[in-house]
């Protein structure tokens, strides 16, 4: 009888045994599974944020440029007088014009990047950044008709004060809208930067 016992128990053994090796071996391929689902999400997840963040540095980096590029004519320039200056002055509004109203038609790339990166300058700021640039624009141009209009010195110089104000302010707001980007760009830059770290 105790041999029978014995032969029992060490069937049970056995048994437990092998039943704790599957259980563990069953364990560490899940884990091994697991690990290697969550780096391929990881890398898919990080491909997508490349992908984002190239499409939004182009754009924005684009917006910027034309931007600076604006500000920097008009502020350093003494107010213009002549119809061929005038000219001058608003095509290179209609540019910066342009680019913003492309920004705008673009908005849901931008909108998109607030998904992977944690940016200052949301959806509806942007919108509402965007329609601000785009009155003061208008406003610009309505005062340089008036100005080609003028019959009248004195009205002329006037519409000329205000020609100087409009463009002050849409060079204002032309340099908030670009130092937002400017930080967001970074933000962004830094973002991904780190997920790249070990």
């Amino acid at each position: 009888m105790a041999e029978n016992t014995t032969l029992i128990v060490s069937a049970f053994s056995g048994l437990a045994g092998a039943l704790i090796s599957q259980m563990l071996t069953g364990l560490f391929a899940y884990l091994g599974d697991k690990r290697k689902a969550d780096i391929d999400l990881k890398k898919r997840y990080r491909s997508k944020q490349v992908e984002i963040a190239e499409s939004y540095y182009y754009v924005t980096g684009e917006t910027m440029s034309i931007l600076k590029k604006s500000v920097q004519l008009w502020k350093g320039r003494s107010i213009p007088r002549s119809e061929a200056s005038y000219r001058s002055m608003t095509e290179s509004l209609k540019e910066a014009d342009a680019q913003l109203k492309k920004m705008n038609i673009d908005n849901w790339k931008h909108n998109l990047i607030g998904l992977y990166f944690n940016i200052s300058l949301s959806y509806d700021e942007l919108i509402a950044a965007n329609n601000k640039s785009h009155e003061l624009y208008l406003n610009v141009l309505d005062l340089a008709d008036k100005i080609k209009n003028s019959n009248d010195d004195e009205t002329r110089e006037r519409y000329i004060g205000q020609y100087s104000v409009g463009i002050f302010d849409l060079c204002s707001q032309y340099d908030t809208v670009y130092n937002i980007l400017a930080g967001d760009m970074e933000k962004v830059k830094v973002e991904l930067m780190k997920s790249f770290e070990l």
